[in-house]
């Protein structure tokens, strides 16, 4: 497993910024406003995306567009996410 790709995931601001742009490209700026973060925040989290392959980034003019790069990655977030929901349920029995 990659541990790199674990860390990179871990951060919950990381993972918003994924969901947010899902299928679709997005500037840093529509990222910034669908999420209410500093542009500054979200250019940090999106290099940090970048660094690990988990998005690709496009220049356009004086902007960076970014997309989720492969559709494993949302899937990978769906899976963590219902294995972490079954697991409050075991918990909680």
């Amino acid at each position: 497993m990659n541990e790199d790709l674990f860390k990179c995931l871990s951060d919950l601001n990381r993972r918003r910024i994924l969901y947010c742009i899902g299928g679709q490209e997005m500037c840093v700026n529509s990222i910034s406003e669908c999420l209410e973060l500093e542009q500054s925040l979200v250019s940090h989290h999106l290099k940090e995306l970048y660094t690990c392959g988990l998005v690709t980034r496009e220049r356009r003019g004086k902007k960076n567009y970014y997309k989720v790069s492969q559709k494993q990655v949302m899937d990978l977030l769906e899976n963590a996410k219902e294995l972490g929901d079954s697991l409050k349920v075991c918990k909680s029995d």
